[in-house]
């Protein structure tokens, strides 16, 4: 079973890697299959997570999602301790669009089908539909979050959410969007937080994740001082020059 996994996850990459490729991405080691592309400000980020299912002869579900990391604001974000790790606090995204959830075209998007006895032939459909995805929408994403202005202004919009296309994590994501207001727009800082913290006190929303920054805090308290943290951070780094 391992090795026709591991031949439907080949297959795969064997169709992906000149599409890919020809745009100046790079694939990645790791468990999942996933390909990257360095900017200055950061990378672009393709992800192709996988896993097996055991019925009708055996296949592999392959979902897909589009990440761009800006460092200035992941820098900031990370320092809130939630992630172990420096190697993956190099790894974060400032926006990661999964498009199990939030396809551009859902039955395009949603989910790629490997069938262990079909893998050769699936594969290359699978690709088609990746390929078509990146070409229609998916490069358009990233093009368009390369900036980190339309970031902090997709982040943040809508306020009074808890899923989002952008970062559906919340109030991970409140955080993220200060960070990156805070870089580019500060004077609507105050009022981004407001906002936050008023969405999250009608709402009852806790924090899931744990953090070194308000760890003796607990409810909204802490969330507002992880707000004003990153926001303190944000504004202090947009007064110097960006490297």
């Amino acid at each position: 079973m391992v090795e026709i996994l591991n031949r439907a996850v080949k297959a795969l990459v064997d169709e992906m890697q000149p599409i890919l490729e020809g745009r100046g991405f790079k694939i990645r080691k790791g468990i999942d299959v996933s390909f990257s592309k360095r900017e200055r400000f950061g990378f672009l980020y393709l992800s192709l997570p996988s896993f097996p299912m055991p019925e009708n002869g055996g296949y592999q579900v392959v979902n897909c999602g589009l990440g761009v990391r800006h460092n200035r604001v992941d820098e900031i974000v990370n320092q809130l301790g939630h992630i172990w790790g420096d190697a993956n606090c190099k790894n974060t995204t400032t926006v990661y669009r999964g498009l199990q959830f939030f396809p551009f075209v859902a039955a395009r998007d949603e989910k790629q089908i490997i069938r262990f006895p079909h893998v050769e032939v699936d594969a290359t459909v699978a690709a088609e539909n990746i390929r078509a995805m990146l070409e229609a929408d998916g490069f358009e994403f990233f093009e368009r979050y390369s900036s980190l202005g339309e970031c902090a202004q997709g982040l943040n919009e809508p306020i009074e959410t808890r899923v989002h296309p952008l970062c559906n994590g919340f109030p991970l994501r409140a955080y993220y969007g200060v960070a990156a207001a805070a870089l580019t727009e500060p004077d609507r800082v105050p009022h981004l937080i407001e906002q936050y913290i008023e969405f999250i006190r009608d709402s009852g929303i806790v924090d899931p994740l744990m953090y070194e920054v308000a760890k003796d805090k607990s409810g909204l308290a802490a969330v507002a001082e992880r707000l004003e943290f990153v926001a303190r951070l944000g504004i202090a780094s947009g007064l110097q020059p960006s490297a």
